[in-house]
């Protein structure tokens, strides 16, 4: 099944060196038996409390967003998302984002802590597309995001990114999870405009 529906208002495009540009995206969505992988070849990331993870289209050097948890396994919603890279391209070793990656297209932005309240954040470069922190059944943390009309459990979100010229371009990006009601694969292709 395939749902199309426009992405209103703007939609921030990921950049691999922080670069952000308004930009209006067509959406959209189908559901599958099992998440697809769309660069096999590049290592899929296994970190512990591991929410989603970011790879695009350069090099396999990947992006992860990590839930932080207190010692009795709750989160903590003073600083509840952690995000990094691995960069698989070189030696696998985990480095933190930069100063710019940070606040333009990487970095975490919690938009809700309170005690009472779900844990809600979204990312710098996507602060129209909320993301929700709970935990599972199980006690595992877990990053929720509304795609179409799937609560999905996401899995990761590749870029299409073409670099040269002073700031790299995004002009498509998928975003890959589970529905967490029908257990379903749920795959969302945007595509600039």
């Amino acid at each position: 099944m395939t749902f199309r529906h426009l992405v209103f208002g703007a939609l921030i495009a990921l950049a691999p060196c922080g670069a952000a540009a308004a930009r209006d995206f067509t959406s959209t969505i189908d559901e599958s038996a099992a998440i697809a992988r769309i660069r096999p070849e590049f290592r899929t990331p296994d970190e512990p409390n591991q929410l989603f993870y970011v790879q695009r289209s350069p090099n396999s050097n990947t992006v992860i967003y990590a839930a932080r948890l207190d010692a009795a396994g709750a989160i903590n919603r003073g600083d509840p998302v952690e995000a990094f890279w691995r960069k698989f391209n070189i030696d696998g070793s985990r480095q933190p984002l930069n100063f710019i990656e940070r606040m333009m297209a990487y970095g975490v932005k919690a938009v809700r802590t309170d005690a009472n309240l779900p844990v809600t954040f979204s990312i710098a470069a996507l602060p129209e597309r909320r993301i929700t922190l709970t935990l599972d059944a199980a006690k595992r943390p877990q990053a929720l995001m509304q795609i179409g009309p799937h609560t999905v459990k996401l899995a990761y979100v590749y870029l299409q990114v073409v670099e040269g010229g002073l700031m790299p371009d995004v002009p498509s990006l998928d975003i890959f999870g589970t529905d967490i009601a029908s257990g379903k694969a749920v795959h969302e292709h945007l595509v600039r405009k």
